[in-house]
Order: structure tokens, then C-alpha cells, then sequence
């Protein structure tokens, strides 16, 4: 089994700023590699690690059992992050990394269906025991729904016209893996080879996107978790395409708003102040030899902020 070297290790670490007695979160487990960054940090009080994979869960606690005396593995989505925090009577954290995205163990294991290039079932579930496949999906939705999720979670400039060709595909056979979807793709676009990876990299991404509900999760995520920190701690999130990055960006500058009366009125009255303050003024992006020897690392970017001192939670 094999998972991704962690991107932007240094970064997040300088980032999440470590402390003495300090408790963290890493909201997206993996393979661990970043947890056990914040792990090896012997002043640090707890990590708790959250990854709904069980096959994420079960190789990181492998990995990790040098740590388990100050390390927490709870197998569930981020977005439960408060619920399960408060089960362990953790009222506040001082930081919470989000590396977010789709790990290399799913993309290479075959039977998990994320991979475009890989044959396989039509599944994409980040949990494979609950919820709607791909296959389902794209045996059942209509072409204006598909079109709309291709469109809205790939940005997928022809999503209503890659949207036909499925419906029409399926019409005669049943599309139940990987290269049966991608067969669809290739066979429509032999006459424009030079878009077909991308078109394909567009369309599962889409998919996958919206059968783990990953954009509306990770807004209201963003919202629990600058909530969750303690004065002083801070938020580090790591995107990889624009859709993700959009909705950080925008949440971390939401966070850092403060009064948002009309300017007609003179005097405050909507009474919100700052939560947070920003301090990556731009994304951090990969270096070149860190992209050389790393190709997840091409499209990564960093954002973080910090919870106000005096900002109650």
C-alpha cells in the first residue's frame, strides 16, 4: 500500500506553528505523514487525526504506533470534527491542517474507481461502505443533472454535450467501470486527442467531488474549525484545484471581516468582529524541487490564518 509524500510538510509545520502543551488536528489523516510531522514534535500535548477510508485508518495506525499515547485516529469525515471533539471532552485545539483532495493509495487502487487511467468499478465513495457509487450515478441521473454536476464541480465547459454521450452510451450497455466511462470520452473526442485527458481529469473529478459532497463539506468545515481554535491558534488548509481554493480563500476572508453594516449606516449595529487574521497575503505554492520530485505538489496551494487573541470561541 502506498501513499503520497505529504506536500508542503515544511510549510504546514512553519505554518500550524507548534507549541508547548499545544493540541492539534490533522482533519485529513491519509497515509499520516503530516501527522506524524506534528507527532514528532516532542512538546506538543495530542493529535487527533480524522479520515473516513478505512483502509487511510487502518495504515496510519500502523504506521503511527510509536505515537498512540498522545495520538487520537478517529475514523470519521471533518466535518464531524466538533461533534467528535466534543465526545472527547476537547472544547478548543490550537491548530488544524486540511491537506484536501484525493490521496495516491485511491487514485492507484483500481477497485476504488478514481482513476481515469486505471480499470476498475465505477465507486469513488471516500467511505466505501455508504453512500452512492459512480456507477449508480451515471447509470441513473439524467443529462441535465449530469451536465450540472460536470459543470459546477469540473468546470466542464461542454458538460451538457459529454452529458448526451453518456445517456446515449448507456442506453446500450450499462457503464459499470472506469474504462467503460472513459470509453464514452475517447470514442466522442478521437477527433481532438489533445483535450481528451484533461476532459477526462474534469469529469472524474466531478463526480467524485459530488458523490462525497467535498465543497459543501468543506465550507461549513471551514467555519467549525476557526471556531474551534483557541486565541493564538491557527487554521492551515492545503487545496489543489480552484473550486477548493476559491471556498478557503473566500471563508478565511469572511472570517477576518469585520463590521459588515451598509456604509449608509453610521453607526454599527450588525456588532461582527474579526474571528481571524490572514497571514498568507498569497497562496504558498510548491517549490520547483519540491514539484521535481513530487508531482502532486504542482497545484497545491497553502492558505492559513490565525484566531484573534481575545476572540472567544
Amino acid at each position: 500500500m502506498t501513499y503520497h509524500v505529504p506536500v508542503l510538510l515544511k510549510e504546514s509545520m512553519e505554518y500550524l506553528n507548534l507549541k508547548k502543551g499545544g493540541i492539534y488536528v490533522d482533519a485529513t489523516l491519509g497515509g499520516g505523514g503530516h501527522t506524524e510531522s506534528m507527532l514528532q514534535d516532542p512538546t506538543i500535548k495530542q493529535v487527533f487525526a480524522f479520515d473516513q477510508d478505512e483502509d487511510a485508518v487502518n495504515y496510519a495506525s500502523q504506521r503511527l504506533t510509536n505515537y498512540k499515547d498522545k495520538l487520537c485516529i478517529i475514523k470519521s469525515n471533518f466535518s464531524e470534527m466538533r461533534t467528535e471533539l466534543a465526545l472527547q471532552k476537547i472544547k478548543g485545539v490550537d491548530g488544524i491542517l486540511f491537506d484536501l483532495g484525493v490521496s495516491s493509495h485511491q487514485l492507484d487502487e483500481p477497485s476504488r474507481g478514481f482513476s481515469f487511467d486505471r480499470a476498475g468499478d465505477l465507486d469513488m465513495r471516500m467511505d466505501g461502505h455508504t453512500g452512492m457509487t459512480a456507477k449508480e450515478l451515471i447509470n441513473t441521473y439524467s443529462a441535465e443533472e449530469l451536465a450540472k454536476i460536470f459543470r459546477e464541480c469540473g468546470e466542464e465547459q461542454a458538460a451538457y454535450k459529454i452529458a448526451q454521450w453518456i445517456v446515449s452510451a448507456r442506453a446500450k450497455k450499462k457503464l459499470n467501470t472506469t474504462q467503460d466511462l472513459t470509453d464514452v470520452i475517447d470514442t466522442q473526442m478521437r477527433s481532438n486527442p489533445a483535450l481528451v485527458t484533461k476532459t477526462k481529469a474534469r469529469i472524474f473529478q466531478a463526480i467524485r467531488i459530488y458523490l462525497n459532497r467535498e465543497l459543501e463539506l468543506l465550507e461549513t468545515s471551514l467555519t467549525d474549525s476557526i471556531n474551534l481554535l483557541n486565541p493564538g491558534g491557527r487554521i492551515v488548509v492545503i487545496s489543489y484545484h480552484s473550486l477548493e481554493d476559491r471556498i478557503v480563500k473566500t471563508g478565511m476572508q469572511q472570517a477576518a471581516k469585520g463590521c459588515i453594516c451598509p456604509k449608509s449606516v453610521l453607526k454599527c449595529v450588525c456588532q461582527q468582529r474579526p474571528k481571524v487574521k490572514i497571514i498568507t497575503t498569497k497562496p504558498i505554492i510548491a517549490s520547483e524541487g519540491e514539484v521535481l520530485n513530487n508531482s502532486r505538489a504542482r497545484s497545491a496551494k497553502l492558505r492559513a490564518a490565525e484566531k484573534i487573541r481575545g476572540e472567544s470561541r
